[in-house]
């Protein structure tokens, strides 16, 4: 199996290291959540919350493989950017943070952290991108 992610310059590997890091504990903790309590993760809340957040399992792995595996990185960032935004807003619904004073609270900033780390980075991936496609192309015209 062919890695993508391995031909992209350090610095860009760097930054989606830490994207495929972030995915990775949400694919782990969504499975884990799986596990202990099934399809229905919490009955205290619609069932669309409980829908999206199982398919959270599925779609931050999806992410891991467009990270790794895509030539245009593009479609993954979309996808990272898509889903930490979403995320956020559902777990703190809406930004008004109506459920905090539960012992799992710092899952919620550590989202947080990790979207904004996702949203000020694309734009420096897609500048990085953008430089590197220009050398390459350049030189195999010389």
């Amino acid at each position: 199996m062919k890695i993508d992610f391995l031909e992209y310059p350090k610095t860009i590997k760097i930054l989606l290291a830490i994207y495929v890091l972030g995915f990775a504990i949400g694919t782990t903790t969504h499975v884990i959540d799986l596990l202990n309590h099934g399809l229905i993760l919490n009955k205290d809340v619609p069932t669309w919350k409980n829908l999206y957040w199982v398919s959270l399992t599925f779609l931050d792995f999806l992410t891991i493989i467009l990270i790794l595996r895509r030539r245009s990185i593009v479609p993954a960032l979309i996808a990272s950017n898509f889903i930490i935004i979403s995320d956020v807003l559902i777990n703190t619904n809406g930004f008004t943070f109506e459920r905090l004073g539960n012992s799992d609270d710092y899952k919620i900033f550590l989202q947080i952290i990790f979207g904004l780390y996702i949203l000020t980075s694309t734009p420096i991936i897609l500048r990085l991108r953008a430089k590197y496609k220009k050398a390459t192309c350049t030189q195999h015209q010389v």
